[in-house]
């Protein structure tokens, strides 16, 4: 559906594109297998799809950070994939915000599988965000994460609807297989075009402003005060 989506003065620069995914577990078996490292069986382990920085200290700051705030949340990484992509088809502008991205797989050391370990990836993915952003606010700009899942993966970047496959190497192998996928093609009109900002998000994809959020959000936080969580 182009026609929901949108480009800026280059034609080949979109405002955002990508698709979540079931993750592709013999797929990336086979993947993983040729870099070194094993799987565990499916469901058994999350994976974070991160966007990277480019610039090689706050890579390095990023992957050194990633490891201390695993293991204190009893997560162990057992590797680490480069995601396989091709810019040549991307607008100048997307490529001068282009990130790494990565591919980071997770077992924990508590043997916690199903809905806690799902859990667990959800609070340690809201930990470590903060926990990045406080100790260098510029990576606000350059890392995200854009799922951590056991269940889900989203490939996403300032692209086109049409750019997607051809950008995301894995999308192109017959056999990354999946009995879900939701899409999205963003059409930007308060904000400027980021990678990050592409959607889907991580359970859903809106079409059009939620003009109703900051009353949600308000709502919500005046209600944190009666949760409670172990």
């Amino acid at each position: 559906m182009e026609h929901r989506g949108a480009s800026g003065y280059e034609s080949n620069t979109g405002d955002g594109a990508g698709i979540l995914l079931q993750i592709p577990h013999d797929y990336l078996d086979i993947k993983c297998a040729e870099l070194g490292f094993n799987l565990p069986e499916k469901g058994d382990y999350g994976m974070a799809m991160t966007f990277m920085p480019k610039e090689d200290s706050m890579r390095t700051f990023c992957d050194l950070t990633f490891v201390q705030v695993a293991n204190s949340f009893g997560f162990e990484i057992i590797g680490t994939r480069e995601v396989p992509t091709d810019n040549s088809d991307i607008g100048g502008s997307a490529k001068a915000t282009e990130p790494n991205i990565a591919q980071k797989f997770l077992v924990s050391t508590d043997g916690l599988k199903g809905k806690a370990l799902e859990k667990k990836l959800y609070i340690f993915r809201n930990y470590l965000t903060h926990h990045i952003y406080k100790q260098e606010s510029l990576l606000e700009e350059w890392f995200y994460i854009c799922s951590c899942s056991s269940r889900t993966v989203i490939y996403k970047g300032q692209l086109t609807s049409d750019q997607v496959r051809n950008y995301f190497e894995d999308l192109q192998d017959g056999r990354a297989t999946s009995a879900i996928a939701l899409v999205h093609s963003r059409f930007s009109t308060n904000t400027v075009p980021k990678w990050r900002l592409a959607q889907p998000f991580r359970a859903i994809a809106h079409n059009g402003e939620i003009n109703t959020i900051q009353g949600n959000l308000n709502w919500w936080r005046a209600k944190e005060k009666l949760f409670e969580s172990d």
